[in-house]
């Protein structure tokens, strides 16, 4: 339940932190960038509670775990350092990658969290063995 939960969290922050995104890029909306990154950490915190929860549920991926954590803290340092790395007419370089890391989170996210229910749904199915 706490997968599923995140994994929707994960979802929605995702995509409102992309529609702000686009708006800054069209200079508007520039007021609300802190909205924009506390949606920033949401994704985060929901990739990284989807990680663990793959990492440590029965038959989960640990390399799918690991790399859920450690992209979650890569889109961390590239949105708190996005203003200042490669500043002047290439900066478009350093957006271009934090959406893709954004993207990337989410999409690891839903993949990590669509294994947890599939494994939940298989050992639904499965008949006992007791007898």
């Amino acid at each position: 339940m706490v997968v599923r939960i995140a994994s929707i969290v994960l979802r929605v922050s995702g995509a409102l932190a992309v529609i702000l995104g686009i708006l800054f890029w069209s200079g508007n909306a520039l007021n609300l960038l802190p909205i924009h990154m506390l949606l920033g950490l949401l994704v985060v915190l929901s990739l990284w509670i989807v990680g663990i929860g793959q990492a440590f549920s029965r038959g989960g991926s640990w390399p799918l775990a690991l790399g859920a954590l450690l992209l979650g803290l890569l889109v961390i340092v590239v949105g708190m350092r996005q203003t200042s790395l490669l500043v002047g007419p290439f900066h478009w370089v350093i957006q271009v990658v934090h959406l893709l890391l954004g993207i990337l989170a989410v999409g690891i996210g839903q993949i990590a969290a669509a294994r947890s229910r599939n494994r939940s749904a298989l050992r639904q199915e499965q008949p006992s063995r007791a007898a």
